[in-house]
């Protein structure tokens, strides 16, 4: 490659050779703590960036090419690829901390994907998401991609309003809606997809372990709206598929040793007799007795299965991007974006659902679905119109399905949005009853209890919704890092803001500011204000009316707002971002 071709652009404003060289002297500093693992996953984001593979990087792929793991790597048993990218991102912006104005073009990796940013101090930022390379420059366009993707390495998880839906997000809702249009018939009205748990036939003390551990994993999975759960008969067999949703098989092995309990669980296509996924759970036997161990396993296998984020939601995700459709096909499309507080993907979510909504008005799935898009793209907090259909939306879903939860978490935060915070919360308990192993349900309501200021009881549920969960969710993540703040233990509050960071993340940001500015920490302040966005208008407004229209309590912005002003922060200048 000759010298004109290496100084290709990797933005419009900075070139490979630039990039690459900030690199190097980068991984030469000493002021660049990382590890071995960590260079050499930098190295390797850059290269299949300038490569043009940057859109097919995955968290599978970095396991099998950077930490040599083995063809079975299984990102939702093994979080290897998240731990280490959150790491990097963490040593990349404590370098750029330590370096400030010392170093012209930083290197960062926004959360949501793997597509590094290069940042050049004396030209305009150019935002990562939207990279076009020289690989990708050749491509035909039929070749390129016209629906942003939602399935995003990105953890974790919604405020109750999660900021602006920009103009990049309103053109991913307007591409999915086209598409949607296109149809010249009755369109494909997709169904819940459904889990069909294989009995095993084995005999004996073991046989019967088995059929225990099997009966309650399907009691389990039965809490979990996102999917139908059925017991495979063996004599006659169960086709799930003919109940107008996708099949997915599920076996598990029960295994019990002085020491610990183990399933090793696996999901096939019936169809294709495809493993699609697999994984091994332990639990260590301590002071509960075997019966409450077992249970404790089995509620981890079903959330890691039919939760939010789960493999099951995922894998339909993934088919409705491939195969767009109506129906529940939207509410699977909500439940990642609302999770991962993607903008694009709401945006999609939305106008899918709208359109699902027109064919199905019947549908509570859809109806919940809706309620909570409206709240989370901030419309209902902008729109007393959208507020009240909000509500009315998240009724209609409860009185077609009064035992779901999902209704009842819909209606807590369309009651909310509305300043009903009684009513709202005896809503987020009643889905709590309903559902006791979601943890994405007490996280959610700890987080509108502790900004309403009720602080000991948002906590209490925060800590409800961390017990046996791998990951923790987002909305319990920011209320331990608002009582951390709250509590003047800065620097912790800090590090669970950097490990949240998003763009979208407008709550995430004020605290991550704040929290600098009472460590002193300023040169990090202007890298979380150029990251911040603001309501779905794109009107600016001040930090105390951004989180008074949030509901959160006085006493709580006050804190808040003393933080932005050691950071050196005025209102007008955070306006003034907004606003360009």
């Amino acid at each position: 490659m000759d010298d004109r071709n290496a100084c290709q652009l990797a933005h419009s404003a900075v070139t490979e050779c630039e990039a690459r060289a900030a690199l190097d002297r980068m991984l030469a500093d000493r002021d660049f703590h990382a590890t071995e693992r960590h260079r050499k996953l930098l190295q390797y984001l850059i290269d299949e960036f300038f490569a043009g593979r940057s859109g097919r990087v995955k968290a599978y792929t970095i396991a099998i090419d950077v930490f040599g793991r083995q063809t079975s790597f299984d990102p939702a048993t093994d979080p290897i690829v998240r731990v280490e990218v959150s790491r990097l991102r963490a040593a990349l912006a404590q370098y750029h901390e330590t370096v400030g104005e010392k170093v012209k073009l930083r290197i960062e990796l926004p959360k949501g994907n793997y597509v590094p940013h290069f940042a050049a101090r004396d030209r305009p930022p150019i935002p990562s998401k939207i990279v076009i390379t020289p690989a990708e420059m050749s491509r035909k366009p039929e070749e390129q991609i016209a629906i942003p993707s939602l399935v995003q390495p990105k953890r974790r998880r919604f405020t109750l309003v999660a900021g602006a839906v920009a103009g990049a997000a309103a053109m991913a809702g307007a591409i999915y809606l086209s598409v949607v249009e296109r149809f010249p018939w009755q369109p494909v009205l997709s169904a819940k997809p459904t889990i069909v748990i294989a009995v095993p036939a084995a005999s004996g003390a073991d046989g019967e372990e088995q059929r225990n551990a099997t009966d309650y994993l399907v009691h389990a999975l039965s809490h979990f709206s996102a999917v139908r759960t059925l017991t495979q008969i063996p004599a006659a067999g169960v086709d799930g598929s003919s109940q107008g949703g996708k099949e997915y098989r599920v076996s598990i092995a029960y295994g019990v040793s002085p020491n610990e309990h183990r399933v090793t669980w696996q999901v096939v296509d019936p169809q294709t007799h495809e493993a699609l996924r697999a994984g091994t759970a332990k639990a260590a036997v301590d002071s509960d007795d075997a019966r409450a161990v077992q249970e404790k396993l089995l509620a981890r296998l079903a959330r890691s299965l039919a939760g939010e984020e789960g493999v099951i939601v995922s894998l339909e995700a993934g088919r409705q991007l491939v195969t767009p459709s109506l129906g529940y096909g939207c509410v699977l499309l909500a439940y990642v974006a609302l999770a991962r507080i993607d903008p694009e993907g709401l945006a999609s979510a939305h106008a899918c659902l709208e359109q699902a909504v027109k064919y199905q008005p019947a549908d509570p799935d859809l109806l919940a679905s809706l309620a909570m898009v409206l709240v989370a793209t901030g419309e209902a907090s902008t729109s007393p119109t959208a507020a009240a259909r909000a509500v009315k939306l998240a009724d209609k879903a409860l009185a077609l399905a009064p035992q779901s939860s999902q209704s009842y978490v819909a209606q807590m935060q369309a009651r909310f949005v509305t300043g009903d915070m009684e009513a709202a919360f005896l809503s987020g308990r009643r889905a709590a009853a309903l559902n006791p192993l979601d943890d994405a349900i007490p996280a959610r309501l700890g987080l509108l209890l502790f900004v309403s200021g009720d602080y000991s009881e948002g906590v209490r549920f925060a800590r409800v919704a961390e017990v046996g969960c791998k990951y923790l969710h987002h909305d319990a993540a920011l209320t331990l890092a608002l009582e951390d703040y709250r509590n003047g233990k800065y620097r912790e509050a800090l590090t669970r803001a950097r490990q949240l960071a998003n763009p979208a993340d407008t709550v995430v940001n004020i605290l991550r500011m704040a929290a600098v500015g009472q460590l002193g920490l300023t040169r990090e302040t202007s890298t979380a204000v150029d990251e911040l966005r603001w309501n779905k208008s794109g009107m600016p407004r001040s930090v105390e009316s951004e989180l008074a229209a949030r509901g959160y309590a006085p006493d709580l912005i006050a804190l808040l707002v003393d933080g932005l002003g050691k950071a050196g922060i005025r209102q007008s200048a955070v306006t003034s971002n907004a606003r360009s």
